[in-house]
C-alpha cells in the first residue's frame, strides 16, 4: 500500500488533535481552584473576567465554599482528594467575620503559603463596621453608582421598593455597609426574600460594569501569574533513565574515561 502526502497530512493532523486533548485534560487535572465565598461570586465573577482571563484555557475552576462557616472543612476535605497539591486562588469578603474565619484557618495549618494565594474582596477598604474593622464585601467592589442601579430594578426589587430610590438615596451612608442598609430598607416596606434575589443582584452588578472595577483587574492579574508560577505540564514531559546510545550520548572524554575504567 502507497504512503503519499495525504496521509502525511492525515497522520500530522490526528496527531495534533491527540496533543491538543492530551493538553486540555492535563489542564483540568492540574487546575487552579479559584475559591470563592457564595453564589454571589460565582455568578457575577465569569461574568466580569470573560474579556480579560479564559479561565477554561488556564484551567481555573472556580469553587463555591459556600459561606465563611465552611472554608476549614473545604480546605480540610481538599487535602485529603487527589487535589490537595493544586494551587488556590483564595477570595473572601473583606469583613470581620470572614477575616476571623481565615484567621481561624491559618491557625489550624489549613493554609499553606506556597500554594494558597489570599485574595481579598473588595481588595481596597470601602466601608467601616460598627468594630472599627475597614473593608467591605462583595458588594463593595463595585463603584456605588453599579450596586445602586443594579439593586433599584423592578427585575430585582418589587416595585414599591424601587419607587422610593429617591428616599433610600437621602438616608444612604457610603460609609457603612452598603447590603445591610439596603436589607434593612427593604425590610421596612415589607421585602424580606433576600435570598432569592441576592444572586440575581450578583449579576446583574457584573453585566453593569462597563470597565472592569480594580479588584477584578487585580484578580486577573492574579490568576495570569499563579498560573505562570504553576505551569501546565505535559503527561510526556518525564526525565527519561540514562540509556547510553538512546537517551544519553557521553561526550568523547567521559567515553574515553569509560573505556579505561572498563578496561582495568
Amino acid at each position: 500500500m502507497s504512503y503519499d502526502w495525504y496521509d502525511v497530512a492525515h497522520d500530522m493532523a490526528m496527531e495534533e488533535i491527540h496533543n491538543e486533548s492530551v493538553m486540555a485534560r492535563a489542564t483540568r487535572e492540574q487546575c487552579i481552584f479559584l475559591f470563592v465565598e457564595g453564589e454571589s461570586e460565582e455568578t457575577a465573577i465569569p461574568i466580569l473576567l470573560t474579556d480579560v482571563v479564559d479561565l477554561d484555557a488556564l484551567g481555573v475552576i472556580i469553587a463555591n465554599y459556600n459561606g465563611h462557616g465552611n472554608l476549614s472543612a473545604a480546605l480540610r476535605l481538599l487535602k485529603f482528594t487527589l487535589s490537595h497539591d493544586r494551587p488556590i486562588i483564595l477570595t473572601y469578603d473583606n469583613d470581620p467575620a470572614s477575616v476571623s474565619s481565615l484567621h481561624k484557618c491559618e491557625q489550624q495549618g489549613l493554609i499553606i503559603t506556597n500554594l494558597v494565594y489570599q485574595f481579598p474582596i473588595p481588595i481596597h477598604p470601602i466601608v467601616t463596621y460598627p468594630s472599627g474593622y475597614c473593608g467591605g464585601t462583595f458588594e463593595e467592589s463595585f463603584p456605588v453608582e453599579i450596586f445602586l442601579k443594579a439593586a433599584f430594578n423592578s427585575d430585582i426589587l418589587p416595585e414599591i421598593v424601587v419607587s422610593k430610590r429617591g428616599h433610600f438615596d437621602t438616608i444612604f451612608d457610603i460609609g457603612k455597609p452598603w447590603f445591610l442598609q439596603l436589607k434593612k430598607f427593604n425590610a421596612s416596606l415589607g421585602f424580606t426574600d433576600w435570598e432569592t434575589k441576592k444572586t440575581s443582584l450578583a449579576g446583574a452588578m457584573a453585566r453593569e460594569c462597563a470597565e472592569l472595577p480594580s479588584t477584578y483587574q487585580a484578580l486577573a492579574h492574579l490568576i495570569k501569574e499563579v498560573r505562570k508560577k504553576h505551569p501546565v505540564i505535559h503527561p510526556g514531559d518525564v526525565e527519561l533513565p540514562k540509556v547510553q546510545g538512546l537517551t544519553y550520548f557521553p561526550d568523547k572524554e567521559s567515553l574515553n574515561k569509560l573505556n579505561e575504567s572498563s578496561s582495568e
